[in-house]
């Protein structure tokens, strides 16, 4: 088992709005990282403020309740705060055509940094050159439910 895990943005997103199409299965498997005491669960401090401009921009949560939902977040997560050299090495890997998007290339460096060994995200081709393990939150609530 992978014992530091990042999740990406849209997994979060999915948490909170049950409109979306993996809500299910990234509620599951968020609820059981966090209740496997050996597991660390990563996000960047950078998805914090598109995860709040999305609830309360897009899904209409309104600000009270999207700074609430931030609130928890800040609790239930490791948060990785970006700094020059995570903007950087992304920007470089970019450059050299390993990630097509820069803000899911920040996501992989700061997964590197926190010396993750799994993002869970369910966008895969995103980050289909990563040297990290990728997993999609339906992959692993199926393969869960099997064990």
């Amino acid at each position: 088992m992978h014992k530091k895990v990042f999740i990406d943005a849209n997994v979060i997103l999915d948490l909170f709005e049950c409109s979306r199409l993996f809500h299910e299965y990234s509620t599951d498997v968020i609820g059981k990282l966090i209740l496997d005491e050996e597991v660390e669960l990563f996000i960047s401090t950078d998805m914090i403020s598109n995860i709040f401009y999305i609830l309360n921009n897009i899904y209409k949560y309104g600000f009270d309740k999207t700074l609430n939902v931030i609130e928890k977040i800040s609790q239930i997560f490791n948060l990785h705060g970006v700094v020059q050299s995570d903007i950087r090495a992304s920007i470089d890997i970019c450059k050299k055509h390993i990630f097509k998007d820069y803000e899911d290339a920040l996501q992989y460096i700061c997964a590197l940094d926190d010396e993750c060994t799994l993002i869970v995200t369910n966008n895969p081709k995103d980050f289909k050159n990563s040297s990290i393990d990728i997993a999609t939150s339906k992959e692993l609530s199926e393969m869960w439910k099997h064990l």
